[in-house]
């Protein structure tokens, strides 16, 4: 990162500001950048970035906000043509995401660092936003319902902005034209289409204290964040005081690692029995799909898992549940090409898969839709046509 110490203008020093900051917080996670971290960056000193904001937590909100900014902006420009569609939204939203998707990677995967009252303004400005797009969809679909338009919206805004940080050697055209396909497709499955699924097995009632401490620390950070939750609180959900979790656990990361090995073994579980059913590869794929739906639906571990940060694993001593992750994305990408080369090329399939993993851990970290009464079923739905394996 360029360190400067230019005299700027106090808007364009706030601009720079958040600029650094997202990168940080984005590259190492908010919990392991501080203030000095930032002034550093900027070639300024701490005092320097308080004239600017009030303390970490205000950066963070003004960094999540750009992308809200951005989303309201094209908005605004595609409804403002009279021949607006919504595929016009979409392609808008997408080629923002691809040229810098470090504003939307901070939203989506930061907010329970926010005060309350600075995610409830933020949820009200991306509520607003999204309301806009329902009514374009409606007013374009007539026949579909608001609840699918609805669903649908935060769907494609999923898709929009599944952009890793790093896009490897994927060029923004091939990017871009691949999310705008993809978030077509998604159009066309409105969830209340859904075919339904058995209904998963019922989690077994826990009769051991680890499993219980698990489970609880599980919901914990998956509803607080790892940074918010303590050994007392983990202690608290269980009925037992915080000292007593030493008796089962060493350390609050052991517990988080635990958690991630429970949800790497459900995947592995959903690898076993996929190959055992079939030797097709995309059969396979669509049994990890369910697979990886019925894990997000019974239990909070994956969603866990696959949101509590890099850094913090690492931390941890997780870099080997990390690379399984790795394996296990890898995993369906190749499903999805096929042995024979029958479906889309390496990138493409990066491309898609990256999409449907996105849909589907942002509605489990979504409540209104995880509690929707078919989640599951829309879920696999909508993650089969992200993959382009819907009949």
């Amino acid at each position: 990162m360029t360190n400067t110490g230019t005299r700027l203008r106090p808007a364009e020093r706030r601009r720079q500001l958040i600029a650094i900051a997202a990168a940080l917080f984005t590259e190492r996670g908010y919990e392991h950048v501080s203030v000095a971290d930032i002034a550093r960056g900027a070639g300024v000193t701490g005092p320097s970035v308080y004239r600017h904001f009030a303390d970490k937590q205000a950066i963070l909100a003004a960094a999540m906000a750009a992308a809200v900014d951005e989303m309201e902006a094209v908005t605004d420009a595609v409804l403002a043509r009279p021949d607006a569609r919504y595929a016009d939204l979409l392609a808008g939203v997408v080629a923002m995401s691809v040229s810098d998707p470090v504003p939307i990677v901070l939203w989506r995967w930061n907010r329970r660092h926010l005060s309350a009252q600075q995610a409830r303004a933020m949820i009200e400005r991306s509520e607003a936003v999204l309301g806009r797009w329902v009514g374009l969809l409606a007013q374009e679909r007539p026949a579909l319902s608001v609840d699918d338009a609805r669903v649908l919206a935060w769907a494609t805004l999923a898709v929009a902005g599944s952009v890793p940080i790093s896009r490897g050697r994927i060029g923004v055209r091939r990017y871009r034209a691949e999310l705008e396909v993809i978030g077509a497709r998604v159009l066309d499955a409105p969830p209340s289409a859904a075919p339904s699924l058995p209904p998963p097995p019922a989690p077994p009632a826990r009769t051991i204290r680890r499993d219980e401490l698990l489970d609880a620390a599980a919901r914990l950070f998956f509803d607080n964040g790892y940074g918010q939750v303590g050994i007392d609180d983990i202690g608290a959900a269980v009925g037992i005081s915080g000292p007593s979790v030493y008796r089962h656990f060493p350390s609050k990361s052991s517990i988080l690692l635990a958690i991630c090995g429970r949800a790497a073994a459900g995947l592995e579980l959903g690898v076993v029995e996929s190959t055992a059913a079939t030797n097709d590869a995309h059969e396979q794929l669509r049994l990890l799909v369910r697979s990886y739906a019925r894990n997000l639906a019974i239990s909070p571990d994956l969603a866990v898992a696959f949101t509590v940060g890099r850094e913090l694993l690492i931390e941890a001593g997780g870099e080997s549940l990390l690379a399984a992750q790795r394996g296990y994305v890898a995993r369906w990408g190749a499903l999805l090409t096929g042995p024979d080369g029958a479906g889309p090329d390496a990138a493409g399939a990066r491309i898609a898969v990256g999409a449907a993993m996105t849909i589907a851990n942002d509605f489990a970290r979504t409540r209104r839709l995880r509690r929707r009464p078919r989640f599951r079923d829309e879920l696999v739905y909508l993650m089969d046509t992200a993959l382009g394996l819907s009949a």
